[in-house]
């Protein structure tokens, strides 16, 4: 694809661009559009508020920094720093998630396989070598995640007031989540996030983010989130992690730590999607309902405690 050195106009009547798209946006202030030129190649326009270009700025650095290391991101295109504007690299409209509702059965274990490889890149890099672009995900910002959980979705979406059991119960698993093994975490490591290219390689979006986090973040985002325990069966699910740990060396114990991974990351996601919904975001109410029906199910095996568990068993999602 043809590298531009300035970002064109992207208006609908624009010489090089002859059809701009909105896409589906993610839960942040940014905007996306689908650019089309004369010959019909393609590229993603995201657009940042008019106050952003610094943060622009930051995620750019950002992505650099891990194409450089080896992760398969996409191609900045052009950019506009003062408008707030970059085109990337069009990755294709069929994300990780569509690729394997689109195959069969018996072959979607294999590609969710492959989408571990990106991790495998991750979990090479010294910790001590990434810029502190993005705060850790240490017990302070772990515990600030769950407090989400408790205001949009327990006092909100509930309309019920935290218990002091619920709100030691969350204390303890951020400073216990806190605690395990380190790692570069892209932080929103799931199927639509991801993209199997044509090279074979499997591409990342949304990479700004980076971060150190628990070593287990990601992989749990990717195998436990979103549709992947619908797509995939849980055995099928249970040794794809056994194939994490091997592929990223995870240090022992992995399997005890990953249930308390998994139960922070639902609770705070829990707490994203409520407040998405009650902001209009209606497409979230699915996903919030499928992931509070599988903690419950899950509950013992995530040792939730009872208070967790009928707030997530007693609500009309």
């Amino acid at each position: 694809m043809r590298r531009v050195t300035s970002l064109p106009p992207a208006r609908a009547d624009d010489p090089q661009w002859v059809r701009r798209e909105p896409l589906a946006g993610d839960a942040s202030t940014r905007r996306y559009f689908r650019l089309t030129d004369r010959h019909g190649a393609t590229a993603i326009l995201a657009e940042y508020p008019a106050d952003a270009a610094a943060t622009l700025a930051r995620d750019l650095e950002v992505t650099a920094w891990l194409a450089d290391r080896g992760l398969r991101l996409p191609a900045v295109l052009g950019q506009d720093l003062g408008a707030g504007r970059v085109v990337l690299e069009d990755l294709g409209a069929a994300d990780a998630e569509a690729v394997l509702r689109a195959a069969p059965p018996a072959e979607r274990e294999r590609l969710a396989a492959r989408l571990l490889a990106p991790l495998e890149v991750l979990a090479t890099q010294p910790t001590a070598s990434l810029p502190g672009w993005n705060r850790p995900l240490d017990a302070v910002r772990l515990r600030w995640e769950l407090a989400g959980f408790e205001l949009h979705f327990v006092r909100h979406r509930r309309g019920v007031a935290p218990s002091p059991a619920l709100v030691r119960f969350l204390d303890d698993l951020a400073d216990e989540v806190a605690s395990h093994p380190q790692r570069i975490c892209h932080r929103d490591y799931h199927l639509n996030n991801l993209y199997l290219v044509a090279t074979g390689e499997v591409a990342v979006i949304d990479a700004q983010d980076a971060l150190l986090g628990p070593d287990a973040y990601d992989a749990v985002s990717l195998l436990e989130e979103r549709a992947m325990p619908e797509l995939l069966a849980e055995g099928e699910r249970e040794r794809l992690r056994v194939a994490w740990a091997l592929r990223t060396a995870a240090a022992t114990g992995w399997e005890r730590r990953w249930p308390r991974v998994r139960a922070q990351r639902a609770l705070k996601v829990l707490g994203t999607f409520a407040r998405l919904e009650a902001a209009g975001r209606t497409d979230y109410t699915h996903w919030m309902g499928s992931l509070a029906a599988q903690l419950a199910a899950a509950a013992d095996g995530l040792a939730l405690p009872g208070a967790v568990v009928d707030l997530l068993l007693d609500w009309d999602g």
